[in-house]
């Protein structure tokens, strides 16, 4: 339980670093790079849960769901106004 609890702590830092980037129209962030990292966390998720861990996939599951979030509404550059 303590890897458990080290690794969502540490996973739950990236959502206050990831909500400017939701949150900001202005924002940009290439599909190539949000995409790369949707599937390097869906993969992290998938051996945590192997490893019997049940806190660390939910919170990098969040991550990943801001993610594809990021991938959909922030992977267009914004127009010039």
């Amino acid at each position: 339980m303590t890897w458990d609890i080290l690794l969502t702590g540490g996973t739950a830092l990236f959502i206050p670093g990831l909500m400017p980037t939701l949150f900001s129209r202005e924002a940009y962030v290439p599909r190539a790079t949000s995409a790369v990292t949707v599937v390097g966390l869906t993969a992290i998720i998938a051996g945590l849960i192997g490893s019997g861990l049940v806190l660390s996939p939910i919170v990098s599951s969040v991550t990943a769901v801001m993610w594809v979030f990021i991938f959909f509404r922030r992977g267009k550059r914004p127009r010039p106004d």
